[in-house]
């Protein structure tokens, strides 16, 4: 029993402490690096790829919607998948931190690359599914 009992409390104290690491991450100050790291931790697939549509969405970092929304992808509210958004703001996801969003984008990540297996069906993938602009992948080819 005892031997239980220090091994759940090591449990505790091992998730308290990820759960503070994590809290201190989602405060760092979002730059590009961090983003990487985060996309990195999180498992993000083809992170030049996202890190483009980041820039695009954002218009590098100076939307409104990224300011206010701390939504790096143009993401809307989803209705039939998980979702880190905390509500919805100027018909986009809302976030409590631009880290958020990023663990967003590898929800929605997970549900897509279920049925996209390569990187040139990931962009055909963006291409007909996600952006409204036709020269999006375009876009994308030409920043990575």
């Amino acid at each position: 029993m005892k031997c239980i009992t220090l091994t759940l409390i090591a449990l505790f104290i091992s998730l308290e402490m990820c759960s503070a690491s994590f809290t201190r991450r989602a405060e760092m100050p979002f730059s590009t690096t961090n983003m990487l790291k985060t996309m990195n931790e999180v498992g993000i697939v083809y992170p030049d790829i996202v890190m483009a549509q980041a820039k695009i969405e954002t218009g590098h970092f100076t939307s409104k919607v990224f300011r206010e929304n701390h939504n790096l992808f143009g993401m809307k509210l989803p209705r039939q998948r998980s979702t880190t958004a905390i509500g919805e703001q100027y018909n986009h996801a809302q976030y409590t931190s631009w880290r958020q969003s990023v663990v967003d984008y590898k929800l929605w990540q997970d549900k897509v690359l279920t049925k996209v297996k390569s990187r040139r069906a990931y962009l055909r993938y963006l291409h007909k599914n996600y952006a409204e602009n036709k020269q999006y992948v375009k876009l994308i080819k030409q920043m990575i």
